[in-house]
C-alpha cells in the first residue's frame, strides 16, 4: 500500500505479510490469537466458521508481560542512563530551545500541496472531489506559510493533522482506518512551535519534537519565557496508565493523559501528585494550573529500567487497540514503541523508519531466516532491542519455546481463500507473537521473518 512521503509524517510503505500502520511513516504487521489448527489448513472468508478466532501464537504465548521480564537487568552504566535523559530533554524541549524549525519546511509544504495530485475516497467510501482538497488547501494559506515562530504548548490532547480539516483521506474505498491525513496525537503539556494558521483561524501548523501537523486551534497556546523555564528546570512526573484521572484544586476533570506525559512536580502528596498543566490564561496565552493525579497513575521521571516497571509498563500497552495515526486515541506499532521508552527517559522519533535509525542499528537485511533469529538472540536486549522491517516496527522481549518473542501493535495478516482471493485476518490491537505470527493460516505474502531488516538496541551508545 503506498503511503504519501511527508517530512512530518507518512512515507512509503509496502504492505506484505500483514498490514500495518505506524502513522506518521508507517504501514503496520502484525498479528492475533488463534485456535490451534492443523497449518495446513486452508482457510475460507465465506465460512466464518472455519477461520480461527486468534493465531496460534497469541493463543499459545501468555499475553502478559511479566512471563519475559525476569531476565531484564537496570541499564549498564549511569552514564547510559544520564546520557539517555540529556539526550531525551534535548529532543523534547527542541520546540522552544531551536531558534528555527529543525525539519525541512519547504518539504512539507510540498508535500501539501501535492496532495491534490492523488484521488482519494472519504468517509462515505466515495472519490473525493478535486474542489474540496483544494478549498482545504486554500484555507491552509500556503503561500504565505510560516506566518510567525513561537514557542506554545498543548493545553489539552490533540490530532496533528496533513491539512487543516478533520475529514479523511482513503487510498481506496475500504482502506480504514489509513487516513492519510492522521499523523500522530500530541500530548498535553507537550512543548511545540507554532508557525501559522489557517485563513479562518479554525487551525494552527505547528512543529512538535517529531515533525509538523496541523491542529486544531485553542488545542495548543503560546508559552512565555518564565513558563519555558518552569518547565525546563523542574522535576517532572510522567503519566504510566492510559487515560488517568486528572483534577485541578476545585476537583475539576482535566484532559487525561495517556501512558508518556509530563508533568512538573510541585510536592508529593500522601494519596496523589501535585502537579503543574497547561491551561489557557489571560490574553490567550497558556499559564501553568496546579493539579492532582492520583498515586498509581504516576511516578517520577524518569523510571527506573528494571522487571517491574518494563511489567506495568508493557501490560497497559498491551490494553491498546490499534489505531492508525493514534486515531481514537489509540495507538500503531511506532506510538507504542515510543510510548513504551518514554517514561524511562529514552527518546524515539515518532515513525518505524526514523525509529529504526535513530542509532547505530544491525542490519539483518541479507541474512537468512535462521541466521536472522540467531543474531537476534545473541544480540538482542529484552525490551531494550527494537527489530524492523519495511514499515513496522516492534519490540523485542525474550524467548517462548526457543523463538523470539516481540511486543507489536498489528491491524491485520493477509491470507488467500481457497479461491485464491487474498483476505486479511484482523489482529487489531498490541499482542506477543513470535516473527512468524500468523503462519498457520498461511500468509500470502510471508512472515514478519522473512521481511526483517534490522535492530537497534537502545538507548543508543
Amino acid at each position: 500500500m503506498r503511503r504519501i512521503a511527508r517530512s512530518c509524517s507518512i512515507v512509503a510503505a509496502t504492505l506484505l505479510f500483514i498490514t500495518t500502520g505506524c502513522a506518521p511513516q508507517h504501514t503496520v504487521i502484525l498479528a492475533g490469537q488463534t485456535t490451534a489448527s492443523d497449518p495446513a489448513d486452508d482457510f475460507n472468508r465465506s465460512k466464518p466458521e472455519e477461520l480461527p478466532s486468534e493465531i496460534e501464537d497469541i493463543q499459545k504465548i501468555p499475553q502478559d508481560v511479566r512471563r519475559f521480564t525476569a531476565v531484564i537487568k537496570p541499564l549498564p552504566t549511569d552514564e547510559l542512563q544520564a546520557n539517555a535523559l540529556q539526550r531525551f530533554r534535548k529532543q523534547h524541549f527542541a520546540p522552544w530551545t531551536e531558534p528555527e524549525p529543525t525539519r525541512d519546511i519547504k518539504q512539507s509544504i510540498q508535500g501539501m500541496k501535492d496532495i491534490a495530485k492523488t484521488t482519494w475516497y472519504g468517509e462515505n467510501r466515495l472519490k473525493v472531489k478535486p474542489e474540496r482538497i483544494k478549498a482545504i488547501q486554500a484555507h491552509a494559506d500556503l503561500d504565505r506559510l510560516p506566518l510567525f515562530n513561537k514557542p506554545g504548548i498543548a493545553i489539552a490532547p490533540t490530532f496533528l493533522r496533513g491539512l487543516p480539516n478533520l475529514k479523511p483521506l482513503y487510498e481506496t474505498s475500504d482502506d480504514f482506518p489509513f487516513d492519510q491525513l492522521q499523523y500522530s496525537e500530541v500530548k498535553p503539556n507537550e512543548p511545540v512551535r507554532m508557525l501559522h494558521e489557517s485563513d479562518t483561524g479554525a487551525w494552527v501548523f505547528i512543529e512538535t519534537a517529531y515533525g509538523f501537523g496541523w491542529v486544531k486551534a485553542g488545542t495548543v497556546l503560546p508559552v512565555d519565557l518564565s513558563m519555558q523555564h518552569r518547565m525546563t528546570s523542574a522535576e517532572l512526573v510522567v503519566i504510566t496508565l492510559d487515560f488517568a484521572v486528572i483534577r485541578d484544586d476545585k476537583g475539576k476533570a482535566m484532559p487525561q493523559p495517556r501512558i508518556g506525559t509530563l508533568y512538573p512536580l510541585v510536592r508529593e502528596e500522601p494519596d496523589c501528585w501535585l502537579v503543574e498543566l497547561a491551561v489557557p490564561g489571560e490574553d490567550d496565552w497558556a499559564t501553568l494550573k496546579t493539579a492532582c493525579i492520583r498515586k498509581n497513575d504516576a511516578q517520577r521521571f524518569p523510571l527506573p529500567f528494571n522487571a517491574e516497571t518494563v511489567t506495568h509498563i508493557g501490560n497497559e500497552l498491551l490494553k491498546t487497540p490499534y489505531g492508525w495515526g493514534e486515531l481514537f486515541r489509540d495507538r500503531d506499532c511506532s506510538a507504542t514503541t515510543r510510548d513504551f521508552f518514554l517514561p524511562f527517559g529514552i527518546w524515539l522519533p515518532r515513525n518505524s523508519r526514523e525509529q529504526i535509525h535513530s542509532g547505530p542499528f544491525v542490519s539483518l537485511a541479507n541474512l537468512a531466516k535462521p541466521d536472522k533469529e540467531k543474531l537476534l538472540i545473541q544480540q538482542g536486549v529484552p525490551f531494550r532491542t527494537i527489530v524492523h522491517r519495511k514499515g513496522h516496527i516492534m519490540l523485542y522481549a525474550g524467548l517462548f519455546d526457543g523463538k523470539p518473542v516481540v511486543l507489536h501493535t498489528a491491524w491485520a495478516i493477509r491470507f488467500k481463500t481457497k479461491s485464491g482471493q487474498e483476505e486479511k485476518f484482523y489482529i487489531g490491537r498490541t499482542v506477543l507473537t513470535t516473527l512468524e505470527a500468523g503462519f498457520e493460516l498461511p500468509p500470502s505474502r510471508g512472515t514478519l521473518l522473512d521481511h526483517l531488516d534490522g535492530m537497534l538496541t537502545l538507548p543508543a551508545q
